[in-house]
């Protein structure tokens, strides 16, 4: 299976904004979904099935529209793709993740090395935990990668992204 990112709008069969309904439909088409609200909070749903290390969770705003979306890597990478900009996040190494991006021109965030940001793109990537880590403890693979709508990681008027970088330290 393959996933591709869409920048600013969701994932494959997955838009920003929809109802329930239609992310039911949508995440569906990635295994058995089941709620993941938490008490007292806003819809989350998740996936479960097609491979027990995968799933992808859908966060929704208080009204019920599709706000955030989060992928969790599969043990075995190579059976489920995610692609953004056409670089396979999971299975390829993380520094290798990182130098793609960098060589597209977009701006990584790396000030939290184990959560770095795309904040123009809206995308969150974890390197925590996970059974292969480097000298420093940090995944060598993503573990995994947060979506969210244009101006996610924006602050304040002004107050800019310290940090911002293209992949430079």
């Amino acid at each position: 299976m393959k996933l591709d990112v869409q920048v600013g709008s969701g994932l494959d069969g997955l838009r920003f904004g929809m109802d329930e309904t239609q992310v039911r439909a949508g995440l569906a088409a990635y295994g058995e979904v089941v709620d993941a609200t938490a008490p007292g909070g806003a819809l989350c749903l998740r996936t479960r099935g097609l491979d027990a290390s995968f799933s992808v969770y859908a966060s929704f705003t208080a009204d019920g529209l599709l706000f955030t979306l989060e992928i969790w890597r599969p043990d075995d990478a190579s059976s489920i793709e995610v692609s953004l900009y056409g670089i396979p996040v999971f299975a390829a190494p993380a520094d290798i993740v990182l130098a793609r991006l960098a060589e597209l021109g977009q701006p990584v965030d790396l000030a939290d090395r184990w959560h770095p940001l795309l904040p123009e793109a809206s995308i969150g990537l974890d390197r925590e935990g996970g059974d292969d880590c480097d000298d420093d403890g940090l995944a060598r693979h993503f573990q995994s990668m947060f979506i969210a709508p244009p101006g996610y990681y924006a602050g304040p008027p002004g107050a800019g992204m310290g940090g911002v970088r293209s992949g430079q330290e």
